[in-house]
């Protein structure tokens, strides 16, 4: 039997305004007319607000060799909708401070100012019975960068979850494990799920920029070492992009921890 899809499918995606998946936007939003790419990514046309969406779109990652190819549409943009996270394990049943942790993480909610969201598609080979063994398949990578209206760090609960969650083992489905690792020197771990002949992973996490300016993202089927490289990419383009943006009293950026673990 197989636990991958039943599992993963639930596992980390984020919700805009409870529209479903990362990449929704309000029905404010307008979609571009072309892809982004790294020098001038391309975000919605803000509704009437003063909200400038572009700015957002700048702090975005769009290297192909990272996050893989855009959707279409590539970039959707919100306005004044709250942001929500959570992570979701069907098949498992945490239980102590795992369990407590990932209720807190799926029960936040904070209102944005406004924000972006992108979906891209990366080939990775396909491993699923039946398939040659030269085949490829798409796995999705999702961004969301936004702006909390008030100082915020929720990307720090994903340095906690792997110390409290390590491996649970699946009371339902014989041999099946779920291994969260922590992507070193970031606010995002690495998850593995193994009925015992099958491997599907995620990573999930983000970073924030003096508690107000902040990324989340998923990324499906993707080594820890990828991991790394891609959320570090992605949190030092944050950085760069809004470290300058806040008031010098803002909070701490919570981006990257000062020591490698």
């Amino acid at each position: 039997m197989f636990v991958k899809r039943r599992v993963l499918r639930l596992a980390a995606l984020a919700a805009v305004g409870g529209l479903g998946l990362a990449g929704c936007a309000s029905d404010d939003g307008e979609q571009p007319d072309a892809a982004p790419t790294d020098d001038n990514a391309t975000a919605t046309s803000p509704p009437a607000t003063e909200v400038d969406l572009e700015q957002f779109a700048a702090a975005l990652v769009t290297d192909t060799q990272l996050v893989g190819v855009s959707e279409d549409p590539p970039i959707e943009g919100f306005v004044d909708d709250p942001v929500t996270m959570y992570l979701t394990l069907s098949e498992f049943e945490p239980t102590g401070r795992c369990a407590s942790l990932l209720e807190e993480l799926n029960s936040f909610s904070a209102p944005a100012v406004g924000g972006i969201s992108a979906k891209f598609i990366r080939e990775v080979p396909d491993r699923s019975e039946g398939a040659a063994a030269d085949t490829t398949r798409g796995a999705a990578v999702e961004t969301m960068i936004f702006e909390t209206t008030e100082l915020t760090e929720p990307m720090a609960i994903y340095r906690e979850i792997p110390n409290a969650c390590e491996t649970l083992t699946s009371s339902e489905v014989e041999g099946a494990e779920a291994t969260f690792t922590k992507i070193p020197g970031l606010d995002a771990l690495h998850l593995e799920i193994s009925d015992g002949q099958d491997v599907e992973s995620l990573a999930v996490g983000g970073s924030s920029v003096n508690g107000r300016f902040h990324m989340y993202m998923t990324a499906e089927q993707v080594t820890l070492e990828q991991a790394q490289d891609m959320f570090g990419a992605q949190a030092e383009k944050l950085q760069e992009t809004f470290r300058d943006r806040v008031d010098s009293a803002a909070t701490p950026s919570a981006t990257a921890e000062t020591t490698a673990e």
